[in-house]
Parts: C-alpha cells; sequence; structure tokens
C-alpha cells in the first residue's frame, strides 16, 4: 500500500463533509451515504425508494447550522 494518510468516514463526517456530500450530490440522486458511527466506516448508501430525498427548510438549516447528523 502507499504512504498517504487515510481519514475514516468519522472524520469526514467531523469536516463537514458528510453533509455537504450528501444534500449537494447524493441526496438529489435518491441516494445518502451512511456510516456506522461507532467503527467509522461505511457500509455504502442508502436508496430512496421514492426518488430524491427532500427534507423540510428548518430541518436542512439545522443540519447546516450544525454541520453534520
Amino acid at each position: 500500500m502507499n504512504d498517504y494518510e487515510k481519514i475514516d468516514w468519522n472524520e469526514i463526517s467531523r469536516r463537514g463533509l458528510l453533509v455537504r456530500i450528501n444534500r449537494e450530490i447524493m441526496h438529489p440522486l435518491g441516494l445518502a451515504i451512511c456510516r456506522i458511527p461507532e467503527t467509522g466506516v461505511s457500509p455504502g448508501a442508502i436508496i430512496s425508494p421514492d426518488g430524491p430525498f427532500v427534507f423540510a427548510d428548518d430541518v436542512d438549516k439545522a443540519i447546516a447550522a450544525d454541520g453534520e447528523q
């Protein structure tokens, strides 16, 4: 393997990237990357059975203000 430093999905989440990836890229496609907080491992993405993920404005603003869920 190479000498690149790696971060797990928990660190990606702490940096606010997981919420941005989901909100800006995945949710409009009906997908959501998920992770197991105890391990920092992602088993993949959840597929919405009825199209894009849509949240009420107050929920979306709360998530953005918090930086991550």
